[in-house]
């Protein structure tokens, strides 16, 4: 099988000739020459260095999912204006409404290679009225033109998944208002945030059905969950109905659908499979993370795709590489209890790691057959 194939293969349920090694590449290649991405594009890793990737992809031998491309635009009513750009070391991405203005501003981090947000859209409680008269017109368009190119561009060297939005929830812990305001929020304003989030949902749920209507083979969802901020109780309290129906409509376009928990995982994998999702992305075990290899397959069951197993710090050139292998064998063993599952590092290789050892995880990924 070819990496797509096996990639195809493991998240509609079959069984590939081998486990299926992927990587996300675009932070290593972020912090290694790669330049800046623009949060505002919504063509994920930038289309201008989406060849350089592919290149890195083809030296390392993973196969290559995410980064390729967003493949809806966003309509805003005549009332709404959005504008967004950079000015020197910030990115801005602000929202004039005849309610008010809001304005995100993030500042890039030659540290991290990332545009930390500095200043939150949302402030206060009347921020999201704004919010919500912007969602609430909101429309989107598909550019499947853009799918076919990188569907193209890619080839048989992996498998471009299509994004559908972050539930209401996410939007704000990740990006609008932030952890602490979207918690006290909850407490002191639970009518306004529960109205905020039903209107966010309800237009991220016509995203998410154009996404599945269209050439889109599978789809993934982040809301970057990891379960010391969201616990399980909270993504069903706050998000549960919406995941339940992202699931729906991917399913009924016949469409697997994957979700990233890229953070602490007891709870979530579980929670997330008895919602609908197919599977997990860049799932991230002990030492790093919470639960074992074998945790991971007994909380998610046999079917349920758990895409990642390897630490990104594992990838440092001073970890022993007997340390390394080990994880990798650990990750590996369990596709003998079930072949959903695919070997990556858990979320991305992180700027100072070994771009070798992506190619001998790979190596041994070819070597664990069924």
């Amino acid at each position: 099988m070819t990496p797509r194939q096996r990639l195809l293969t493991a998240y509609t349920g079959g069984r590939p000739d081998s486990v299926p090694a992927l990587a996300d590449l675009s932070y290593w290649h972020a912090g290694n020459g790669g330049g800046k991405f623009i949060p505002g594009k919504t063509d994920g890793a930038n289309r201008d260095k989406v060849a350089t990737l592919l290149t890195l992809h083809r030296r390392t031998g993973a196969a290559i999912h995410v980064n390729l491309g967003s493949f809806y635009n966003e309509v805003h009513h005549p009332s709404v204006r959005a504008a967004s750009g950079i000015r020197g070391e910030h990115y801005f991405h602000r929202l004039e409404t005849p309610l008010g203005t809001v304005e995100e501003i993030r500042e890039w981090s030659p540290v991290t290679f990332s545009w930390p947000i500095t200043h939150h859209m949302i402030q206060d409680v009347e921020d999201l009225k704004v919010v919500r008269h912007v969602f609430e017109h909101l429309t989107y368009t598909a550019n499947w033109d853009l799918l076919r190119e990188v569907d193209a561009q890619v080839g048989e060297l992996g498998l471009p998944l299509v994004q559908v939005p972050y539930s209401g929830m996410g939007f704000l812990m990740s990006r609008y208002a932030g952890v602490e305001l979207t918690v006290m929020l909850a407490i002191d304003a639970p009518d306004e945030l529960t109205e905020t989030l039903a209107v966010i949902n309800a237009a991220h749920a016509k995203s998410c059905r154009l996404m599945a209507e269209g050439p889109s083979q599978v789809m993934i969802h982040s809301d970057n969950l990891s379960a010391d901020v969201q616990s399980p109780p909270w993504v069903l309290r706050h998000s549960g109905e919406h995941y339940a129906r992202m699931a729906a409509i991917a399913h009924e376009y016949g469409k697997p659908i994957v979700t990233h928990i890229d953070g602490r995982l007891r709870g979530l994998l579980r929670t997330t499979r008895d919602l609908g999702f197919d599977g997990a992305d860049a799932v991230t075990p002990a030492p790093w993370g919470d639960l074992t290899p074998a945790e991971c397959r007994a909380e998610a069951g046999p079917r349920y795709v758990l895409s990642g197993g390897v630490p990104p710090g594992s990838f440092h050139p001073d970890v022993p590489l007997a340390v390394f292998d080990a994880q990798v064998e650990a990750w590996l063993a369990l596709r003998h209890q079930s072949p959903a599952l695919i070997i990556a590092p858990g979320d991305q290789l992180p700027p100072d790691g070994d771009l070798d050892r992506v190619t001998r995880m790979v190596a041994a990924a070819a070597r664990a057959t069924y």
